[in-house]
């Protein structure tokens, strides 16, 4: 049962990139609205090029009005940037949290007073649930992880001497991101069950570190410098990363011990993209940041002028949640 529940998950979590994949924002007739973005950090790339994405659509949009700010992980700070953003007339903000954990809070203070557009840090089912005015934009965090676990499985079986100690098994380290994170807690879940339960496919594994690195590059390196340092860590034959930043992270620590093991992320960064051509990195998963600022930018366009939320809008939204989908790295 359990089987057959996973491979009819997969099957459609697969089924629904590709039936997405031609899906767009539509660029024109955006209505006349005002509203804000407010970003935890740039430092992260991913982050970067969502921002960057939003920036230029907004560019190109004679009809709206936007305000643009960077919270640089300051929490109090992004606290500041979406009163300032409502006291100019925004009427939809969109969202990255910096704290994950004061989404609650967010939405119970600012629920009545503005729509608001989470984009990629959650702030919890529970939380959007009470609020009708609140929405959530992200990739599909469950087909991340199987996407990310299939392309380990199936270079697993092109390279036999991955399997140091050819026991049949992979023994794997994963790094995992932010505590608490849902997208974070996903993209685990799915990897390592679509490593040991995808059809034809699937291998035996044994989980022998696992940390949370953050999503941050210099933590996932000192993660992994300690790991080195750990016996446990020779008998590791593949390592997984959330995302990318944290999968170049550990690439600086295990090439300055020159160890070299399979390295798997997501996002497909240009930085991992540039890893993967060198060697540095194994495989990453394309983590659409272009379409997803696209969607919470007309999201939000949409809820400011009080038109209908889907409307230049392709992708499905379930529970006031769009996820747009992950591809494969060709």
């Amino acid at each position: 049962m359990k089987l057959t529940y996973l491979w009819l998950l997969v099957s459609a979590v697969l089924l629904g990139a590709c039936s997405n994949s031609m899906n767009q924002v539509q660029m024109s007739n955006y209505p006349q609205s005002t509203v804000g973005l407010t970003i935890s950090n740039t430092q992260n790339e991913f982050f970067k090029a969502f921002y960057d994405a939003y920036e230029t659509e907004v560019t190109a949009q004679s009809s709206v009005t936007a305000f643009l700010d960077n919270a640089n992980n300051n929490q109090e700070a992004q606290n500041q940037q979406i009163e300032s953003m409502i006291s100019k007339g925004a009427k939809a903000l969109v969202i990255n949290l910096v704290d994950v954990n004061q989404g609650e809070a967010v939405i119970q203070r600012y629920c009545d007073k503005v729509s608001l557009v989470f984009f990629n840090r959650s702030p919890g089912d529970k939380a959007l649930a009470k609020c009708q005015n609140a929405y959530f934009v992200d990739g599909d965090a469950t087909q991340a992880g199987v996407l990310q676990g299939l392309k380990v499985l199936e270079l697993w079986k092109e390279n036999p001497d991955w399997d140091k100690n050819k026991d049949g098994k992979i023994q794997f380290a994963m790094l995992e991101g932010l505590v608490g994170h849902a997208g974070a807690q996903a993209r685990t879940k799915w990897a390592m069950s679509t490593m040991e339960n995808y059809p034809t496919l699937g291998v035996p594994t044994e989980l022998v570190l696992h940390e949370h690195a953050m999503f941050n590059q210099d933590v996932a390196r000192n993660v992994v410098g300690q790991w080195i340092l750990n016996p446990e860590f020779a008998r590791v034959e593949v390592v997984l990363a959330n995302n990318d930043a944290m999968a170049l992270g550990a690439a600086e620590a295990l090439s300055e011990k020159q160890i070299n093991v399979p390295l798997f992320g997501i996002d497909a960064t240009s930085k991992a993209l540039e890893a993967v051509k060198s060697g540095r990195m194994t495989a990453t998963v394309l983590n659409d940041a272009k379409n997803q600022a696209k969607v919470a930018l007309r999201l939000a366009s949409n809820l400011a002028a009080g038109t209908d939320p889907l409307d230049g809008i392709d992708y499905r939204m379930e529970h006031r949640i769009i996820q747009v989908p992950y591809q494969e790295v060709q």
